[in-house]
């Protein structure tokens, strides 16, 4: 079953055992066979992170809009302070 990793080790290539040839660029993402020996080891060694793990801190932007609304409410604010 192929699944979508986002690698993060130097710049290489691979070719799976169907002849299909990869290239892997470092903060790129990229659908590999999860059970492939050479992916199992890349995954082992931090090269390869499932991109589903990375949209779980992708979330904090979102926390972080709230914020951002009240900064925009703290400038209405110093608006109406100047008009009274």
């Amino acid at each position: 079953m192929m699944k979508e990793y986002r690698y993060s080790g130097p710049a290489s290539g691979v070719t799976l055992s169907d002849g299909t040839e990869i290239l892997l660029w470092p903060g790129k993402n990229v659908s590999l066979p999860e059970e492939h020996d050479y992916v199992k080891v890349l995954v082992a060694l931090k090269h390869l992170t499932l991109v589903s793990e990375e949209t779980k801190p992708a979330s904090t932007p979102v926390v972080q809009s709230p914020k951002r609304r009240n900064g925009g409410d703290n400038d209405v604010k110093l608006e109406d302070s100047h008009g009274s």
